[in-house]
């Protein structure tokens, strides 16, 4: 394990290495993992030719909230690297404080988010998928490729995908809050739907399906649970959205 130690960090920021240039070695990073307990998490991919990784923290208490001064940054967020990931993680909560999390990386960089208290996730332009874990808040993902696999306890999911990896699964699941997906006119997918309680489904994607789908395109909440199993063009790789307590979308993409 490779890990960024405060002093070390304080020689990157006096040379000028971290923050606005970047860490100098994501050569050799295929990954990035994110993990705080409060807060919200928000996460932008560029391309490798515009700029490196750059990382900003909204640090918040009873008594203030302050964007945190570079030389304070690895008071509350520690990084470091291990095989092929770089490891971006939040302090413990010392009392009552959130830290939230704003990153630039490389799009082409796999994205793993783990959200242990409550915040809302947002994202976008990221090429190579995402796998997220969160407790309470919303999961918004825009310009995504390959594939997502989302678990959300309490909060809305909403995903826009520009590509997708057919070979790979899409799976967005909450307990409460509706879940929407974006998806590009030629998928092919099987297609799984489980609303357990005031849901419909939406769907501007002819569905495939030997059974009559409950509430489809039809926004009228249904009393009892919504499961169904369909296919988009004819099938392939899953397809699963799932939530005990609101509606289900799946919509093209412009």
């Amino acid at each position: 394990m490779k890990k960024i130690s405060v002093t070390a960090c304080l020689l990157l920021l006096a040379t000028g290495l971290f923050g606005q240039s970047g860490l100098p070695d994501l050569k050799d990073v295929q990954k990035v993992v994110v993990k705080n307990y409060w807060g919200d998490q928000k996460i932008k991919g560029i391309s490798r030719s515009k700029g490196g990784f750059k990382l900003s923290a909204v640090y918040t208490d009873t008594s203030k909230k302050q964007l945190l001064e570079e030389i304070e940054l690895m008071q509350y967020v520690t990084l470091y690297k291990e095989k092929g990931t770089l490891y971006v993680l939040a302090r413990q909560p010392k009392g009552f404080e959130s830290i939230d999390l704003n990153l630039q990386i490389p799009s082409d960089l796999q994205v793993v988010s783990e959200l242990f208290k409550g915040g809302n996730i947002f994202m976008e332009n990221l090429d190579k998928g995402v796998e997220i874990n969160s407790l309470n808040g919303s999961v918004k993902l825009r310009g995504i490729a390959g594939y997502a696999l989302v678990s959300a306890a309490n909060g809305e999911v909403d995903i826009e995908f520009d590509r997708v990896d057919p070979s790979k699964p899409i799976s967005l699941i909450t307990l409460n809050g509706g879940v929407s997906v974006t998806l590009p006119d030629k998928i092919s997918r099987d297609v799984r739907l489980i609303s357990r309680k005031n849901g419909y489904v939406l769907s501007q994607f002819p569905l495939g399906s030997d059974r009559a789908i409950k509430n489809l395109n039809k926004m009228a909440y249904s009393k009892t649970p919504i499961i169904a199993s369909a296919t988009i063009n004819g099938g392939g790789s899953l397809l699963f959205l799932s939530t005990q307590n609101g509606p289900l979308a799946i919509k093209k993409l412009n």
